[in-house]
């Protein structure tokens, strides 16, 4: 299967999944693949426990405040 992550379009999707039973937040890039025509997941991308959740959150805030800060 061909997959075009550089001239067609990718995006990043944000989903509550779950995984071997567990709840979860998927964070991935899907780029688009020719052969089938249509947005497929890669597996570039993060699935976050809820018990990391907060830890995450706060070092995201606190990268988006330094590059603020740096600008």
């Amino acid at each position: 299967m061909e997959v075009v992550q550089r001239k067609q379009p990718s995006e990043i999707k944000v989903e509550a999944i779950e995984y071997e039973g567990k709840p979860r937040i998927d964070v991935r890039l899907w780029v688009f693949a020719k052969q089938l025509d249509k947005m497929i997941p890669t597996r570039r991308g993060l699935s976050i426990r809820l018990d990391q959740l907060d830890a995450i959150r706060s070092d995201l805030t606190a990268a988006e405040r330094a590059l603020k800060d740096a600008a």
